[in-house]
């Protein structure tokens, strides 16, 4: 759907999609919305509302409704009949779930990665550590996490395995989400992490296979000692404040029967 002229028209220009314009259009909203939920554009409790989301975007309400369901079961939003889309907040114990899955998945990703990247994007591999070393210099908490998540995921896709890919992508987008509550940095783990990712570089760069995954598990035990507590005291922090009890973790929903 073609954009409305501003020079001509009363009504606000539909955005597009950009890189994402190849993926089924529901997909590509799906995407979209994940990535404004990480990058904070929507905060925990906050509506997202089917229409707007429609105009936004140009289209219709149907893709939309089909990529809250992808979001959904994405697991950052819970979609209500005839309200929209409510965005989650995650527990302390469910983020302590979500770094555990990552653990495992990205361990073995990046042991498909040493095994199989093109040494072709070695390069762009050492463009980004000094990316992520330059932010850390600069004490910019928010570009080093940035960095080191999109390691993960440009290792992950140049590894040639869809699968590894998109279950990187879908478990580091929930763990990224949940970094926004790091409000400080800490220059040992800062530096730890650092080492932790240099290590995964060369272990892909060299064939290593263990290696890579055992930095990449490293990596994320780092981030889940410092994050997990983090959450933790901001649940209690907010229970105080309301007077209410810490919320406990989701029940698991209840499989249907056949």
């Amino acid at each position: 759907m073609d954009e409305l002229d501003p020079e001509t028209s009363a009504e606000p220009a539909a955005e597009g999609l950009g890189k994402l314009h190849d993926l089924p259009l529901d997909a590509a909203i799906a995407r979209r919305l994940i990535r404004d939920i990480v990058q904070g554009h929507y905060a925990p409790g906050q509506w997202i509302r089917e229409q707007e989301v429609a105009s936004r975007f140009g289209v219709s309400r149907t893709p939309v409704r089909n990529a809250f369901r992808q979001v959904a079961r994405a697991g950052f939003i819970d979609v209500r009949p005839w309200r929209g889309a409510q965005v989650l907040e995650l527990s302390p114990e469910d983020t302590r779930h979500v770094l555990d899955m990552l653990e495992v998945v990205y361990g073995a990703a990046m042991r498909i990665a040493a095994e199989s990247v093109p040494e072709r994007y070695f390069p762009t591999l050492d463009k980004m550590m000094r990316a992520g070393e330059d932010a850390a210099a600069r004490n910019s908490m928010r570009d080093r996490i940035q960095v080191a998540f999109d390691i993960g995921r440009r290792l992950a896709r140049w590894s040639g395995s869809q699968l590894a890919y998109d279950m990187v992508e879908r478990v580091a987008s929930l763990a990224q989400w949940q970094h926004r509550f790091f409000d400080f940095d800490v220059p040992a783990a800062a530096q730890r992490s650092l080492q932790l990712h240099r290590e995964l570089i060369e272990a892909v760069k060299a064939r290593r296979p263990e290696a890579a995954e055992r930095a990449a598990r490293e990596i994320v035990a780092l981030s889940r000692s410092f994050l997990v507590p983090r959450i933790r005291l901001a649940a209690a922090e907010r229970a105080a404040a309301d007077g209410k009890p810490a919320r406990k973790p989701r029940a698991p929903r209840k499989p249907r029967e056949a």
